[in-house]
């Protein structure tokens, strides 16, 4: 009774009417996580994203991989059991087609993983160059920041009820750096923080992973057997296969709650 006078008192003192929001909490179970969900993996063909479209696809998602190497896009599909298409991100202004090709393909989408980047090593401030600048922004910013609009114009037309953008940043955006690839990765997550409030009321959340120096196809010390890594506070690589346990939950219908995160995923490597 006391909590009905105290809601009349709102109303009478304050005009604050209560109002009701279905919070939809879901849990999980292992092996049916994803299952329902259409995502579509951006640089699908090879490290990151290649463990990450494994992973959802064991979670029961269907997964289109994407990237500009048709032969290893092909290659890739044909081992994960997944859908491709060969697109470049870069063709800013073919983005919208991609969304629609891609939803026609899967049947619907759900999920968008920002993957697809690039990290020039330009030995320096002082030797950065206007071509390798423009290179790293185009790929690492303008495209996915576009190819998110794309996606979200797409779910809310469509009245996607629960949807998830997942963008592959890195530990280098989460402290200064004088480098572009560094300056790129912290302008996602401003991004992320900027456009997560912004569609909560459509059920879209929107997070990102930031990895330390992951084993990846660039390096590759399990060839090696030793994943020792001088430079990391852990004293070693991230694992693709760690941020895919991560990227899972953060586009599984049990983080609803959570929107316009960034997860460092490096051991804490960035408290310098």
């Amino acid at each position: 009774m006391k909590q009905y006078i105290y809601r009349l008192w709102q109303w009478l003192y304050k005009g604050i009417p209560v109002m009701k929001v279905n919070a939809g909490i879901a849990s999980i179970e292992h092996g049916q996580t994803l299952t329902g969900h259409k995502i579509l993996i951006t640089g699908g063909s090879r490290g990151i994203g290649y463990s990450l479209a494994k992973r959802f696809i064991s979670e029961g998602a269907e997964v289109l991989i994407i990237g500009r190497n048709a032969e290893a896009l092909q290659k890739a599909a044909a081992e994960l059991g997944c859908k491709y298409l060969s697109f470049d991100i870069t063709n800013i202004s073919h983005l919208s087609e991609l969304i629609a090709q891609s939803a026609e393909a899967l049947g619907g989408l759900t999920g968008l993983v920002n993957n697809a980047g690039v990290c020039n090593i330009d030995n320096g401030f002082l030797n950065v160059t206007e071509q390798s600048y423009d290179e790293q922004f185009l790929l690492n910013v303008k495209s996915p920041f576009f190819l998110t609009q794309a996606f979200v114009q797409y779910v809310t037309e469509h009245k996607v009820p629960s949807s998830g953008v997942l963008f592959i940043t890195s530990e280098r955006g989460l402290y200064p750096d004088d480098a572009p690839y560094g300056m790129t990765k912290a302008a996602i997550g401003n991004i992320i923080s900027g456009i997560a409030r912004r569609f909560a009321l459509q059920g879209v959340h929107i997070n990102g992973i930031a990895p330390g120096v992951t084993a990846d196809t660039k390096s590759q010390p399990e060839k090696y057997e030793d994943a020792y890594l001088k430079g990391a506070i852990g004293k070693r690589y991230i694992m693709p296969d760690e941020l895919a346990e991560v990227a899972v939950f953060l586009l599984s219908d049990a983080s609803k709650c959570i929107s316009g995160e960034i997860i460092p995923c490096n051991q804490a490597n960035h408290y310098k």
